[in-house]
């Protein structure tokens, strides 16, 4: 029997697409129903979960509880900013409107068949939300890495996780000059776009986030990995 694409899902439309992604990947999909959203034994290929039905946030959790490595992707139908935290803080790798749903699930299903590193996001906000907004612009205290720092700088958004690899320190308490973030408590310094090591005490560089754009939104990207 070949490996499943498990969905969670009642939009036909997205089941519909789901289904040729199955068939064009070699798989078979499967319905979940989501009143009990009960994990199987073994973990499918995939999940795909809509998350405006009930019990969706649970039955989201517990798969991923059985299933640490799974690829798990969620959709809305309105980007309700809630809930879509909620279904990331959830577990799901990525969080994405329906018109993207299949195609998300099918790339990130694809890169964990070949072997290849599949990555997580979390949304921001709308890219807009950042306009004419300049140097450090905010913090994320929950994300699969900890706290991350968000900068604009030169037009572009920048992240790194928010903890000085010499001590411990938040970087983002720390003073702004240019590029260069420099710790509050030993004054090593890193450049916030990269998050090379400028200057010691520090041996190590900060570690730099990706950030993507897609659709308007502003994303952080983290390599994969268990998350929990």
């Amino acid at each position: 029997m070949p490996p499943l694409l498990a969905v969670l899902a009642r939009d036909p439309l997205v089941c519909g697409r789901v289904v040729r992604v199955a068939s064009r990947l070699g798989l078979e999909a499967l319905q979940v129903r989501v009143a009990s959203g009960e994990a199987s034994e073994t973990a499918p290929a995939g999940l795909l979960v809509e998350l405006e039905l009930d019990g969706a946030i649970d039955a989201l959790t517990r798969w991923r509880a059985a299933h640490p490595q799974l690829v798990i992707v969620a959709f809305l139908s309105t980007p309700e900013s809630a809930l879509w935290h909620e279904g990331e803080s959830a577990g799901a790798d990525l969080v994405t409107t329906r018109g993207r749903a299949d195609r998300e699930l099918a790339r990130l299903v694809t890169d964990h068949l070949s072997g290849a590193r599949r990555s997580r996001r979390v949304r921001l906000a709308p890219e807009q939300d950042f306009a004419g907004r300049l140097g450090f612009v905010g913090k994320v205290e929950e994300t699969p890495v900890g706290p991350v720092s968000v900068f604009h700088i030169a037009g572009k958004l920048t992240a790194l996780v928010d903890t000085c690899p010499h001590a411990g320190a938040s970087l983002c308490e720390g003073e702004l000059d240019g590029d260069i973030i420099t710790c509050p408590r030993h004054g090593s310094q890193f450049r916030v776009t990269d998050g090379e090591r400028v200057r010691g005490p520090a041996d190590e560089a900060a570690v730099s986030i990706r950030t993507v754009i897609e659709a308007g939104d502003v994303f952080l990207e983290f390599e994969a990995g268990p998350q929990r």
